[in-house]
C-alpha cells in the first residue's frame, strides 16, 4: 500500500496569474521554451477536443525570448481559455523541474504532462482518464503518437538495459545486440492494441496526482531526457502498470525545443543516460564510467553539427 506524501513545493523564480478556485478533473501541464506558435496550437487543440471534460491547463514558460511572455500573459488575463494559467520562469529550469513546479500548482486529481509540440486529434484527456479508471492496476497511461504527416510515431520503449548502453557507445556491437535493440525500440509492437509496456514518453503522460506525490515527482537528475524512463520505472516498482492507449490520439511534431539549443540537448541526453545507469545499475561505481559518457556526448556534439535536422528525440537520439 502506498503511503501518500504531501506534494512538493518549490521556491522557484516565476511571475504570473493567480490560481483558480474550482477543482478540475484533469490538470494539464505544458512546458514552453520558445515555441509560441506550436504551444498555442497545442492549447487550442485541447479546448477544441475536450468535450465536457473539466480541466485546467498550466503553462510553464522556461524563460522564452520569442514573445511568449507578453502573448500568453495577455491571453490568460483576457480569459481566452477557461482554466488556463500561465507562469513565466525567470530562468530555464529544464523539463523535470518545471514539470514538478506545475504539479505543485495543480488542483486536479490527475496530472497530464504534455509537450508543447503536440496537438490532440480527439478527446485525449477523457480517453486516458477512462482507461485509467477502467484498469485499477494502471499507474501511468499514455496515448498513441503520430508524426506531422500522420504516420505512426513510436512512443513506447523498453527500460534501458545494459545491452542498450553498450550499443549506444559501441555501435560495432550491433550484430551481437540485435535482440536488445529490438526490445528497446519497440518497433515490432502492435500499436493498435491497448497494452502494458515498460515506458511511455513523457511527451504525453497521465498519472494520478497522489501517486505522483508518493513517488516524489520527477527525479530532477536531468535537465531534459530520461525522466520518462525513470518515472515509469518508479511506478512499476510500486506494483502499478504502465499502459499504452491507442484510442487516445495526438500529433507530435517532435524535438522543436531541442533543436533551438541542440548542444545542450546532446549533453543532457547522454548525461541523463549516465544518471539512469548510476541509479539503477552501477551506484557509486558509475563514476568510473563517466568519462565514457562524456566522450560519447562530445562525439554527438560533433556529429550534430553536420545534420540538417538538429532535433534530439526518441527516434533519433
Amino acid at each position: 500500500m502506498l503511503a501518500f506524501l504531501p506534494p512538493k513545493r518549490h521556491n522557484l523564480p516565476f511571475s504570473g496569474a493567480a490560481y483558480p478556485t474550482m477543482s478540475p478533473e484533469l490538470s494539464i501541464i505544458i512546458i514552453n521554451y520558445n515555441t509560441q506558435a506550436l504551444t498555442e496550437a497545442c492549447i487550442e487543440s485541447i479546448y477544441r477536443h475536450r468535450g465536457e471534460l473539466a480541466l485546467e491547463v498550466i503553462l510553464l514558460d522556461n524563460a522564452s525570448e520569442d514573445g511568449s511572455k507578453a502573448h500568453f500573459s495577455a491571453l490568460a488575463e483576457a480569459g481566452q481559455w477557461p482554466g488556463f494559467r500561465y507562469q513565466y520562469n525567470l530562468t530555464n529550469l529544464g523539463f523535470s523541474r518545471a514539470c514538478n513546479q506545475g504539479a505543485a500548482m495543480a488542483s486536479g486529481a490527475q496530472l497530464f504532462f504534455l509537450n508543447s509540440d503536440t496537438e490532440w486529434q480527439n478527446n485525449v484527456g477523457q480517453t486516458l482518464l477512462e482507461a485509467l479508471t477502467a484498469n485499477p492496476e494502471a499507474g501511468i497511461v499514455g496515448p498513441r503518437f503520430a508524426n506531422s504527416d500522420g504516420s505512426l510515431q513510436v512512443s513506447c520503449r523498453d527500460f534501458p538495459s545494459l545491452g542498450i548502453g553498450l550499443l549506444k557507445f559501441f555501435p560495432f556491437l550491433k550484430p551481437f545486440l540485435k535482440d536488445a535493440q529490438r526490445r528497446y525500440y519497440q518497433g515490432e509492437r502492435d500499436y493498435n492494441k491497448a497494452q502494458a509496456v515498460d515506458t511511455v514518453s513523457a511527451g504525453a503522460l497521465l498519472i494520478p496526482a497522489q501517486l505522483f506525490e508518493a513517488i516524489g515527482g520527477f527525479d530532477e537528475f536531468s535537465f531534459m531526457y530520461g525522466e520518462d524512463a525513470d518515472i515509469c520505472r518508479q511506478v512499476r516498482d510500486t506494483g502499478r502498470q504502465i499502459w499504452f492507449i491507442p484510442a487516445a490520439k495526438l500529433l507530435h511534431h517532435g524535438g522543436q525545443s531541442s533543436q533551438l539549443n541542440s548542444s545542450r540537448a546532446i549533453w543532457s541526453y547522454y548525461l541523463a543516460f549516465y544518471q539512469l545507469y548510476k541509479k539503477y545499475y552501477f551506484g557509486p561505481w558509475a563514476m568510473l564510467l563517466k568519462p565514457l559518457f562524456i566522450g560519447r556526448a562530445l562525439l554527438g556534439l560533433a556529429q550534430i553539427q553536420f545534420k540538417r535536422d538538429k532535433r534530439v528525440t526518441w527516434n533519433n537520439g
